[in-house]
């Protein structure tokens, strides 16, 4: 977490090949001990990506690759006491990847299977932000603040980059455009 070293989040794959569900734990004691936050969440599927809130250790989000509808994105505000999903109206395709975007307070961008979306901070839509990139599977979201750079990395085509003021900081300018 930013805000609190002694707390980390770890996921760890499931295993079908031996039975072994997929499973998400929470350290507060920086990794003295760990408790199992799995309850509410799917647990036949990939665990792709946590990211920690910027401002909050107990916020974090889970994303989850495999083709289970609705299973997508989840989310906590107590340290993984509760899920909430918020896969919202994401198709049925793998998220491999999610990150808060800097300077977009509170706005998440995923990596998924066939594109980029964004859920602006206080909406219910994931709003599809792909135009340029290739259809193939991206992996991997990072920002380069001093340079105004966002690089998403693609399964097969490279690293692709853009500047990151080029995407709105609100819901409402990609419904003004």
């Amino acid at each position: 977490s930013h805000t609190n070293a002694n707390t980390i989040y770890a996921a760890k794959r499931v295993r079908y090949e031996y039975a072994i569900p997929g499973s998400v734990y929470v350290t507060t004691t920086g990794g003295g001990s760990w408790t199992d936050i799995t309850p509410g969440l799917p647990d036949s599927l990939y665990y792709t990506s946590v990211e920690v809130s910027q401002s909050n250790s107990n916020t974090a989000y889970v994303t989850l690759a495999g083709f289970s509808a609705g299973n997508k994105v989840f989310k906590t505000t107590n340290t993984g006491g509760n899920w909430q999903n918020i896969s919202y109206n994401l198709p049925n395709i793998p998220v491999n990847c999610i990150k808060y975007i800097p300077g977009h307070v509170g706005d998440l961008m995923i990596a998924t299977d066939l594109g980029i979306y964004i859920l602006y901070n206080g909406s219910t839509t994931w709003v599809n932000q792909s135009t340029g990139l290739p259809n193939v599977i991206l992996t991997d979201i990072e920002f380069n603040i001093p340079l105004n750079k966002i690089y998403i990395s693609t399964f097969g085509r490279g690293i692709w980059a853009t500047d990151l003021s080029l995407f709105p900081t609100s819901i409402n300018s990609v419904s003004s455009n």
